[in-house]
């Protein structure tokens, strides 16, 4: 019989914590969307709870994340260098927060009251939007992609990654910005009454 290994059991433990913090996120993002497209009008109540989740989920992903890289570098920094992968997710994970912050602040506000310019608005949302889709769906084949990552190195993953977010944005603005412009004339509103109109 082996000796039990702690250490290999709290990353296997981290490990399905991150995956699990990732479901969530998921989950609370198609939430997120439902509330934007699901009716006529936004439904900011479920918009609002569906970025709470979200943002709860991120800082989970980050501290059940630097909790595997604690465990398999010490935060060493040659250590950290050497592995092109972690340094593609840290790059990303970090853009993906950043651009978080940015829905946030710049675009959800604006489903609160008819916009002057609805199709400026909905263009800056629709980029935003596909820049997080794109991200999350990146973060996730790096999560995944231990074999190819030898063959990709860092810049290999982050020119990849470029790729997907330029065609996102492409989808983005062609796609889901006409869908979009409607609902920025008119304000979004609050919980279920928004059925009915």
């Amino acid at each position: 019989m082996h000796d039990f290994d702690i250490t290999a059991a709290l990353r296997t433990a981290f490990i399905l914590a991150h995956v699990l913090a990732f479901t969530v996120a998921a989950s609370a993002v198609a939430f997120g969307d439902f509330a934007i497209f699901g009716r006529r009008r936004v439904d900011l109540a479920l918009l609002s709870k569906a970025t709470q989740i979200v943002t709860f989920a991120l800082i989970a992903l980050w501290i059940t994340g630097l909790a595997v890289i604690w465990l398999d570098t010490r935060f060493a920094l040659a250590a950290m260098m050497s592995n092109q992968k972690l340094l593609a997710k840290l790059t990303v994970v970090t853009l993906l927060t950043l651009n978080g912050i940015a829905l946030h602040r710049l675009a959800f506000p604006r489903f609160r009251l008819p916009q002057r310019d609805p199709g400026r608005a909905a263009l800056l949302s629709s980029v935003l939007g596909a820049i997080s889709g794109a991200t999350w769906l990146f973060a996730a084949f790096i999560g995944v992609g231990r074999a190819v990552a030898p063959a990709l190195g860092y810049s290999g993953f982050m020119a990849l990654y470029a790729a997907v977010v330029v065609g996102g944005i492409g989808f983005g603005v062609r796609f889901v910005r006409p869908r979009l412009v409607p609902r920025l004339n008119r304000p979004g509103v609050r919980g279920r009454a928004s059925a009915s109109s």
